[in-house]
Order: structure tokens, then sequence, then C-alpha cells
């Protein structure tokens, strides 16, 4: 078993059943194999530096920056100079929150939220760049999306089963939407299923766990009239009050 996945055992993401299971998982390593960003050592970087007893909050996105020079293995942190349309968006939330200056700032690594609990992680881990039609890379990039996942849905499951301290999940479009959705049994819960926007906390049954949704920050999803702008602000703020002293300081970088 490789050191990833044994850091990911002593963090308590997996059991060393599952860790040798991943390990061993030919359709995974050939994902990893042909990763073209993030860099290797950094796939699975959010869930290495952040241990399950640490975890705050959980931001899921969905897959890696195609650009080996934004993408290091924290969703929508970036270690570029040139700031990501994705996280601009996300700046912009956060300065219209708190009247901070994240945007003018451009400082692009995240890393600061991941030390006070933050994990960071996409519904993918990697990318493949291919060269051709863009027909074809949309196809190998949902092939790598697939693979990961079985194993995003068991992480998902670890942290509903978290009971003792609370917790918020930052749910930004669809796709994080969806597979979180599905990985809560209670059937009465799935009518809060689009249930969302500034007034709306939802909290997952049996848990401290609440979820906070709105649409992804991405400039396409932004510029047809996504919520992000509008509620992500509310939500950051939302997010602080209940976690309390726990709060994350979001303008800190």
């Amino acid at each position: 078993m490789n050191k990833d996945f044994e850091t990911l055992i002593k963090n308590g993401w997996l059991t060393q059943e599952e860790g040798e299971m991943f390990a061993n998982n030919k359709e995974m390593q050939t994902a990893i194999s042909n990763c073209t960003s993030p860099q290797k050592e950094n796939i699975f970087r959010a869930l290495k530096e952040v241990s399950i007893d640490k975890i705050r909050v959980f931001i899921l996105g969905k897959d890696p920056y195609p650009n080996p020079k934004d993408a290091h293995g924290l969703a929508f942190s970036s270690d570029n100079t040139k700031t990501p349309e994705s996280l601009k968006n996300i700046f912009k939330a956060i300065d219209k929150a708190y009247n901070s200056n994240l945007f003018e700032q451009a400082h692009n690594n995240l890393t600061s939220w991941v030390k006070q609990g933050v994990l960071l992680l996409n519904t993918g881990l990697t990318f493949q760049k291919i060269d051709g039609e863009i027909s074809l890379q949309n196809k190998v990039q949902r092939q790598h999306m697939k693979v990961w996942k079985p194993f995003i849905k068991l992480i998902i499951n670890k942290i509903i089963a978290i009971k003792d301290r609370p917790i918020v999940m930052m749910l930004w479009g669809n796709d994080a939407h969806d597979i979180v959705f599905k990985n809560i049994k209670d059937k009465d819960f799935q009518k809060y299923n689009h249930n969302r926007g500034i007034g709306v906390n939802i909290i997952i049954p049996d848990t401290q766990i609440m979820l906070l949704q709105c649409s992804h920050p991405s400039p396409l999803t932004v510029n047809r009239g996504g919520d992000f702008p509008q509620i992500a602000p509310i939500h950051f703020k939302k997010c602080d009050e209940y976690l309390g002293k726990y709060k994350i300081n979001w303008i800190k970088l």
C-alpha cells in the first residue's frame, strides 16, 4: 500500500480494509497514472491535510482545474498567481459578506482554510488532458469522474456518520448536491432535495450537519443566472453562526 492510503487510514478517512481495496483498484490506479492535473503527490491532498476528527466545513467541488499550475489538490484553491474564474466569484461572495478585499489581493492559495478544518474536496480527484476534439476530452473526464464516485461517496458517508459536533456542508452546484443527497437514507429528508436559498437551514436527520446549497461559482453558471452571487455571501455568515466559537476565518489567507 502506498503512503497516500496509509495517511488516509491514519487520518480516519479509511479503514485498513478500505485502504487496501482502493489501493488495489485497477481503474483508480489507471486514473492516477494518467492524471495530468494536479501533480500526483497532490491528488489526495485535501484528505491528507484534514483528518476526520478536525473537519468543521465541507466544500465539495467538481473536478480539478485542468491547468496543473492552478490545481494543487484542494478544490477551488490555486497555486497560480492568476486567479481562476470560479475562485474570483468565491472571493467576491466573501468580500460582500465581510467587506473584505480578497478579490483585490488575489492570494489564491486556500491552505489557511484547510488548517482551520475546511475540507476542500472534488467529486473527481484527477484530470487527464487529451489532445483532440472537445467531445473526446469530455468523454475521458466523465470516465475519471465515474472512477472516483465510489471513493467520494464513502468519504461523504464517513462525514454524515459524525454525530458529536456541528459541521457545515456547502454544496455548490448539482454534482455536489446530487452525490450528497443520494447518500442520505432518510426518505422524508428527500423533500428538501431542491429546497435551497437564503432562509433555508437544513439539518441532516440524527446529525449536527447543516446543508447550505446554492449554484456552482463557475462563470458559466453565474452568467446563466445561477444564484451563487446572491446566496453564497449569506451562507458564509450562516456558517459562522452555526459553528459559533469554531467558525472559520474566511478572510485569513
